[in-house]
């Protein structure tokens, strides 16, 4: 947040209020100082969060390695499936996370070694004390799903680890067979119907495809840790930091910034973003959340917590009219069955009585906004039971359903927001 090689020195006036540091840099400036780099210069400053932290999951003990890779600038383009859309995602910051899950061994119970006459015996019994359990990586937000690789119970997974990077959004992808590619069923073990991968191009077909992404081959960028073993193979592989994430916490929170002063100096929502999503600029620059796997658990169940919960939104069948109502999701682990979609609402036309409707789907991905839907639903104005099919886009906060009513002939769409 300061020009390069200077240092901060934190300042209050009168009333007690920070005053910002001298020299300390709006976004704009970062972003151009960092681009206006040599090659060399931006890899000696690679750097990575880190925290670690024990906790007990479904009943086991676990150690849960998380890391924290920032970004200086998001320059990414979305490009639609079926609908022939491009969407701009440029904005400063972009935060990914990659989570390993560690189980105990009986080695665990052993004391280690005194690092400070062997560091490397220490590393050598931290992977015999422990074992990999699985690897999630981030892949976006919203109802995108992580990358995860679960290790077989006959397996050992031994790092050091490879983890692609997608070119300009950074999502990660594990790449356990080092081919330089993301293969599903090998370098993931989840069976999705969205799974996303790397995307270079960003494609957003629910079905992924290897030409989604460029084979990182010896011309690729790589970023590697302090492990001997994996600096000793390495050709063309340079070095990180690693600095802990709750010292990078404590730091900024010191800045106490303005509501003034945090758009310049933090950056701004783009209007899109503010208008249809919940990402704000400073959770994207230091996250504020605490070492306690919260949010692990929220991205491995993404999509069912992002496609559950309270509705709320307008529809304008014969008069407009208000919907609130709860909507229950279950994914069905299969890439070829579809999920189950439950609803029950009440709707409020303006000077009519209210209207009841339950209706269960069976949903199916085409892609990462849209899902084609077959179901049937209650409805007590007319007292019957229908037959209804439609399609159901997801922008955001918001939720778009055009659906038609087969015994009934009707049409009718909504506008919903989840929460």
């Amino acid at each position: 947040m300061f020009p390069l090689g200077e240092d901060a020195v934190l300042r209050v006036d009168g009333n007690g209020r920070a005053v910002l540091p001298k020299g300390l840099e709006n976004w704009q400036a970062r972003v151009d100082r960092y681009r206006g780099l040599s090659r060399e210069e931006k890899l000696a400053r690679a750097a990575l969060g880190y925290r670690v932290f024990s906790r007990i999951h479904q009943g086991r003990a676990e150690v849960v390695v998380e890391y924290w890779c920032y970004y200086v600038y998001n320059e990414f383009t979305v490009r639609g499936a079926w609908l022939p859309y491009r969407v701009h995602d440029n904005h400063p910051h972009d935060l990914e996370r990659l989570f390993l899950t560690l189980t105990p061994t009986p080695a665990a119970k052993l004391d280690p070694p005194v690092t400070s006459v062997s560091p490397v015996s220490d590393e050598e019994w931290a992977l015999s004390a422990f074992r990999i359990r699985s690897v999630i990586a981030n892949a976006h937000d919203g109802s995108i799903p992580p990358n995860e690789y679960d290790v077989p119970e006959d397996t050992v997974l031994i790092p050091p680890l490879t983890v692609l990077v997608e070119l300009g959004s950074h999502a990660m992808a594990p790449d356990l067979n080092r081919d330089g590619r993301f293969t599903p069923g090998i370098d993931s073990t989840k069976i999705l119907k969205l799974q996303w991968g790397i995307r270079d191009r960003g494609a957003t077909w629910g079905r992924y495809r290897a030409s989604f992404m460029d084979g990182r081959d010896a011309s690729a960028e790589r970023l590697c840790g302090a492990s001997a073993a994996l600096l000793a193979e390495a050709d063309h592989c340079s070095p990180y930091d690693l600095y802990p994430a709750g010292d990078l916490q404590s730091w900024f929170q010191t800045f106490e910034l303005s509501s003034r002063d945090r758009p310049e100096i933090v950056g701004r929502s783009p209007w899109l973003i503010r208008t249809f999503g919940d990402i704000r600029m400073d959770q994207l620059m230091v996250p504020t959340d605490p070492p306690d796997g919260r949010v692990l658990d929220a991205m491995v169940n993404r999509r069912t917590r992002g496609e559950a919960g309270f509705v709320a939104g307008l529809t304008g069948e014969d008069a407009p009219a208000f919907i609130v109502g709860r909507r229950y999701f279950w994914d069905v682990p299969s890439r070829h069955a579809p999920d189950v979609v439950a609803e029950a609402v009440a709707v409020l036309p303006i000077g009519r009585h209210p209207v009841v409707e339950t209706t269960l789907w069976g949903s199916y991905s085409v892609d990462a906004i849209t899902n084609l839907l077959v179901g049937v639903g209650w409805f007590s104005e007319h007292g019957l039971a229908d037959v209804i099919a439609g399609t159901y886009l997801r922008i955001g906060r918001f939720r778009v359903r055009p659906t038609w009513r087969v015994r009934q002939h009707e049409f009718n769409t909504r506008l919903t927001m989840m929460f």
